[in-house]
């Protein structure tokens, strides 16, 4: 191809692009109709009473324009509220896994310490939910337990070694 043929090529692009942006900008997508005129008796009958200043507020508030929905909003500005300071998360349990009672696996049961509202130790099976921390499985060496956006995977303490 040589300059004058992709010269061309490009002006004719162009061109068409300009009269397709004419034609957009010049002429509607969609007809518009204009109704007809409406007789003076009907436009009377639904003349609209001057609105006060008050009723202007009232409408704005329901209508409100800064929402997509139109509505105001659910919750109840609080300035009070703001001001104080947010309440730190409860921290996360210490759990320690004391034992497991393997029993073949058929039914296992593991013992744990430091679940939340329990003092001590207290024996777990599996799909068990304590104080929002589900007991997910329990294998011979280790047991996982999720919940408060954590996974804990515990093993037993061996304190010999």
């Amino acid at each position: 191809m040589n300059v004058r043929s992709i010269n061309a090529a490009l002006l004719a692009t162009a061109s068409l692009g300009l009269a397709l942006g004419v034609r957009l900008a010049a002429w509607p997508l969609v007809r518009v109709v204009v109704p007809p005129p409406a007789s003076a008796a009907v436009m009377a009958s639904t003349a609209v009473s001057p609105l006060e200043p008050d009723s202007l507020v009232h409408l704005l508030i329901a209508r409100d324009p800064f929402r997509v929905t139109r509505r105001p909003s659910n919750v109840v500005y609080d300035p009070v509220r703001l001001a104080q300071p947010a309440t730190p998360p409860p921290p996360k349990p210490a759990l320690v896994l004391v034992g497991i009672v393997w029993d073949s696996g058929r039914d296992p049961t593991a013992l744990v310490e430091g679940l939340p509202g329990v003092d001590g130790p207290r024996p777990v099976r599996s799909g068990e939910t304590i104080a929002g921390l589900r007991v997910k499985a329990i294998k011979p060496d280790r047991v996982v337990i999720t919940g408060l956006d954590t996974t804990w995977t515990l093993t037993v303490r061996e304190p010999w070694r």
